[in-house]
């Protein structure tokens, strides 16, 4: 009887194939900067928020103002969300095509800053075909 082959054998494989090390080559993935700013910060940034809050609920709590809980809190939150918006604001396609942007209380910017349309503009940019006669304007950008 042979032994089973190593790729063959049963239970976890502790070494990847030389076509998924090729493949892991080929495409590794995010740099770790951008992992980093992208999708490990939203999380812990949300919980420095959660903290924020409970101090500030815990302060006012503790002097037992009712109405500076609450208009504390508010203020709070809406300066929160309007942070995660400046940072990670993502429109959609059809938000994107549909209508041009406009600054709002709650949208203040087109991109978020730590998102991959504002690191890599040049990618996502919208590329519509000219209707005046005469170069496309994104071409000098």
């Amino acid at each position: 009887m042979a032994a089973p082959e190593p790729e063959e054998a049963p239970g976890p494989r502790l070494r990847p194939t030389k076509a998924e090390r090729e493949a892991a080559v080929a495409h590794p993935g995010l740099p770790w900067r951008e992992w980093f700013y992208f999708s490990f910060l939203k999380v812990w940034i949300g919980l420095g928020f959660l903290i924020l809050d409970a101090l500030i609920a815990a302060e006012f709590a503790e002097l037992r103002n009712l109405l500076g809980l609450v208009l504390g809190l508010v203020v709070a939150v809406y300066l929160e969300f309007l942070a995660y918006r400046l940072l990670w604001t993502r429109p959609g396609p059809e938000e994107e095509r549909s209508t041009p942007y406009q600054p709002t209380w709650y949208r203040p910017v087109r991109f978020g800053r730590w998102t991959p349309e504002a690191w890599h503009p040049e990618q996502y940019r919208r590329h519509l075909p000219s209707t005046t006669g005469g170069p496309d304007p994104h071409e000098f950008l």
